[in-house]
Order: C-alpha cells, then sequence, then structure tokens
C-alpha cells in the first residue's frame, strides 16, 4: 500500500474510463473519439444510429436488476467467487491466464498495445466487427461462469465477512476477488456484444442486468476500490448497451434503466469504514485527547504508533533495518513537527494556550495528527449530504484536494495522514455521479427512441417534446444540452469529474 493515495485516486479515473493520458490532439478510443476540451476537461465524443423503437407491453417487461419481490434471499458473493473458479474450475482459470499471456507476448512481439489483440480488442469492437468463431472458441473457456451469474444477480445481498474493525491493518488487505472480478467483467461484455452480434437480445439484455447487479453488489463492500470498481463494471455495461440501443428490432431500455438503483454503487458502508480509516489503521492514535499525560506515557507510546504509522508510508517514516535509528528519526519528526501542530491547536482548534504549553511535544504532535484528520475528514464527507448538481456550484467544494493540500502544508508533517487518505473520498464522490451520469443520458436517448416511434421517425425538436422525461444532468441540476439539425441532433453533457459526452444522434432511413 505505499501509493494508497495515488492508487485510489487513479482508479477512479481509470476504473471509470476517465482517460489520463495527453488528449489535447483527438484520439479514437474503440466508439469514442477523444479530446480534451476548452473547459480542461476529457471530451469523448460518438455517433449513434438508432432506430425507433416504442415502450414495451406492458411497460416494465424489461428490468435489468430483480426488484424485491423477485430478489432472493442469499449472499452474491458465494456465486461470484465461484463464477471467478476460486472454489472450483481451476483448470479453466489456468486456460484463461494462459491466453491472456498469449495475447501480451504477441502485442509486445508486433509492438502495439495489448488492447489491439485478441481477446483484448474485442472488448473495444462493435458487435458487428466480432470474429463470431473465435469468441465462441474463448468463451467457451468460462462456459461455467453464466449459471453463476445469474444466481448471483437474483441476490439480495453481498458480504465478504471481512469485519474491518479486527483486522490489524485494514489497508494492507489484499482484494485478488475485487481485482479479478474486472476480468469477468470483460468476458461479460464479450458475451454481450456476441449476443447482440447474433440477434439474442433477451440474453444481451440479461448479461447487462448481470453486470449492473454486480456494480451494485460492489457497492455494499467495505471498501471504496470496491465501489470503484463497481462503478467501472457499469461503464462498461453502458457501453455495451450502447451498442445494442443501435439495433434495428432492440426493445426499447427507458423504464429498466429509470428503474436501476441511484446510485448504483451506494457505497455507503465503504464509505462508513473510509471515514475511520486512519483511527482503524492507527489504533493507538485512539488513545489520543485533550487529557494531559505524562512525558514517559508518550515515550512507550512512540514505540508503539511507529510500527502503525510505517504502514502508511509517511515521508521519512520508511522502515529501515535498525529500529533504534528508526526510533531516532521518529523522534526528530515529531520534534520538527511541534511548532506547526501547536499552531494548529491554537488558530484552528482555538486551545487554551495554557493547556497546549502544558503538553509533551509528543502530545501536541499526535493530538493535532486526530484533530486535523478529524476536521478534514469531515469537511470532505459533509459534501455527501448535498446534491451533487448543488455542490458542483459551491467553491468550497470545487476546491476540496487543493485546500486540504494547503492546510496540510500550514500544519506540516502531522497534517500527511489526511492528505495521503482523504483524496480517494473525493474521487469516489465524482465516481459514483459519474455513473448516474450515463445512466441519465441512456435513458434520455431510449426516449428519444420512443418519441421517434410515435412521430414517424423524426426526432425531437427539443428535449421538451418528449413524451417521457429526460433525466436532468446530474453534474449541472439542468437538462442535458440539446440541438436540433433536421437529419441529425447532439445531445451533450456538462463536465462531471473531469469528463464529458456528446452524441450526434440520427435514426437510420
Amino acid at each position: 500500500m505505499k501509493h494508497y493515495k495515488t492508487s485510489l485516486t487513479l482508479l477512479a479515473l481509470i476504473l471509470c474510463n476517465v482517460p489520463t493520458g495527453n488528449a489535447d490532439e483527438p484520439q479514437r478510443e474503440g466508439m469514442w473519439l477523444m479530446q480534451r476540451s476548452d473547459n480542461g476537461a476529457f471530451l469523448l465524443t460518438t455517433e449513434l444510429t438508432l432506430y425507433p423503437q416504442a415502450e414495451p407491453k406492458p411497460a416494465l417487461s424489461y428490468r435489468l436488476i430483480p426488484d424485491d419481490f423477485d430478489s432472493v434471499e442469499g449472499n452474491a458473493a458465494i456465486f461470484y467467487l465461484k463464477a471467478l473458479g476460486f472454489l472450483e474450475q481451476n483448470s479453466a482459470r489456468e486456460l484463461l491466464q494462459q491466453t491472456w499471456t498469449k495475447a501480451r507476448k504477441l502485442a509486445q512481439e508486433k509492438g502495439v498495445d495489448v488492447a489491439a489483440v485478441p481477446p483484448y480488442a474485442w472488448l473495444s469492437a462493435a458487435p458487428s466487427d466480432l470474429p463470431i468463431k473465435e469468441v465462441h472458441e474463448y468463451l467457451a473457456l468460462t462456459s461455467f461462469q453464466p449459471p453463476y451469474l445469474a444466481e448471483a444477480a437474483k441476490r439480495r445481498s453481498f458480504s465478504l465477512d471481512r469485519n474491518l474493525r479486527d483486522v490489524e491493518s485494514p489497508i494492507s488487505v489484499l482484494l485478488p476477488e475485487i481485482q479479478t472480478l474486472r476480468e469477468l467483467a470483460r468476458n461479460q461484455s464479450i458475451r454481450c456484444r456476441l449476443a447482440i452480434a447474433e440477434n439474442r437480445f433477451d440474453d444481451a439484455i440479461a448479461i447487462l442486468g448481470q453486470q449492473f447487479a454486480l456494480a451494485n453488489h460492489l457497492g455494499e463492500d467495505e471498501f471504496l476500490v470496491s465501489a470503484l470498481v463497481g462503478v467501472a463494471v457499469a461503464g462498461i455495461a453502458w457501453e455495451d448497451a450502447l451498442h445494442l440501443i443501435q439495433c434495428d428490432t432492440a426493445p426499447n431500455l427507458y423504464w429498466a434503466v429509470a428503474s436501476l438503483p441511484k446510485p448504483l454503487a451506494n457505497c455507503q458502508r465503504a464509505l462508513a469504514s473510509e471515514r475511520q480509516l486512519l483511527l482503524q489503521q492507527i489504533k493507538s492514535l485512539q488513545e489520543v485527547n485533550e487529557t494531559l499525560r505524562p512525558a514517559g506515557y508518550w515515550q512507550d507510546f512512540i514505540d508503539r504508533i511507529l510500527p502503525e504509522l510505517q504502514t502508511l508510508d509517511l515521508p521519512g517514516l520508511k522502515k529501515g533495518i535498525d529500529a533504534e535509528v528508526d526510533r531516532t528519526v521518529f523522534v526528530a519528526l515529531i520534534a520538527a513537527a511541534y511548532p506547526g501542530a501547536k499552531r494548529f491547536l491554537l488558530e484552528d482548534c482555538k486551545m487554551n494556550p495554557a493547556k497546549v504549553d502544558a503538553y509533551p511535544t509528543a502530545q501536541v504532535v499526535f493530538l493535532a495528527m486526530r484533530k486535523f484528520y478529524e476536521q478534514a475528514r469531515d469537511d470532505q464527507f459533509k459534501w455527501f449530504e448535498v446534491p451533487f448538481a448543488v455542490a458542483q456550484r459551491n467553491s468550497e467544494f470545487k476546491t476540496l484536494d487543493k485546500l486540504l493540500e494547503a492546510r496540510s502544508n500550514q500544519i506540516g508533517w502531522a497534517g500527511t495522514p489526511a492528505t495521503l487518505l482523504l483524496p480517494a473520498v473525493t474521487a469516489m464522490r465524482g465516481a459514483q455521479q459519474r455513473e448516474q451520469h450515463r445512466s441519465a443520458l441512456l435513458q434520455t436517448i431510449e426516449s428519444i427512441r420512443m418519441f421517434g416511434a410515435n412521430n414517424a421517425g423524426k426526432l425531437p425538436s427539443s428535449l421538451d417534446a418528449l413524451q417521457y422525461p429526460a433525466p436532468v444532468d446530474p453534474a449541472s441540476g439542468e437538462p442535458f444540452t440539446y440541438e436540433f439539425k433536421d437529419d441529425h441532433a447532439i445531445l451533450a453533457s456538462q463536465p462531471i469529474a473531469s469528463l464529458q459526452y456528446r452524441f450526434t444522434l440520427r435514426f437510420a432511413h
């Protein structure tokens, strides 16, 4: 967990399909033309050729996630583990690994990115471009998965029984099952696109539902990284749905998308765990309060908290080969942190100067560390209580990470645990909203398809003309931008967490 802050922030970008490279010049990635817009966000543009399609009869014929009546009691995690081959199917897992290894080797030999060779290349291919025979042969390696995934999607709950309260080092917990679920979702995407290519639309919709169910279940786990993977899985399914709705007889999914949980990856458990993460990881810090304790207590405290802080790999605290040297360095860091910590307790916390002066040096530093973390933490978490569109207009919310860094620089070393751990919370909020953003766009496009079915294959002149309402843009709380231009229309979103979409929509004639 050397780069905890960096890894979670990048996960929010990479797993949720946000480019991390230079896209000042337009680049083609799968169905998207990607470039950086004037506002600094990444603009992803694509063209969709649609076929008018009325709502199904009955209107709720299609559901992507079972409702409460159709849900089954039980733990979905068991079925996901079976689908991953953790409990059996070792030979299948080995064959899959060999396939991926060969693909990476082939890409290296050709000097191309691995995304350019199969099976990875199939993840960005349009259904009509898939080599059907080869895809069937590849998916035969995981033919045991679909029944387990269908069962998992029905289950009400998802739990891996992590019991984080009793874990010695929460951020050191390995998550092989969560990482492998990303590969499972990619295989599901290939299955879905194959079903679309073969006009098996009910099968494709069932797979989409299983993907959304997986995203929903991952939002119940106790780690933010799991929820981020869930958002990424939802993003994969969303792109597959965009291919599906371009088929001439594909059913309309307006109400199916409307009935998805909001947010899909709820992540309340993960956020609750994240809010207590520092005190669960650095358990000795739970003892720190305003009660005056003698210098001898703090000498023992330093010995206990040092190995805990070393798990965070804070600047200057890397674990060396000599414990005495490590302790000497730690004591020096505490002494150097004293002025900034004292200033924070006096100026920001408004503590009594005589009381602070009476504290031993270590108590001042660790009390400041805890108080600063708790203040900075709640400054991040409080914004989950405000609608995102409202928060986006607030200057404090827009500069949370910059404010955190500036305040941490003022307090000094005692503020580093907060700057290490908390930016992941901002990243999660953006990722979660991006998922709702995509669902709202898909629902809007399906409403446009319904309009076309009732109006001789014509596009609406405005979103106000739609029979069934278009959701608002979660980034702004206002309608999506829509421009009607006779034979086509432009549907666009506002930037949300460094990303915005623009669709050119046409009806096939």
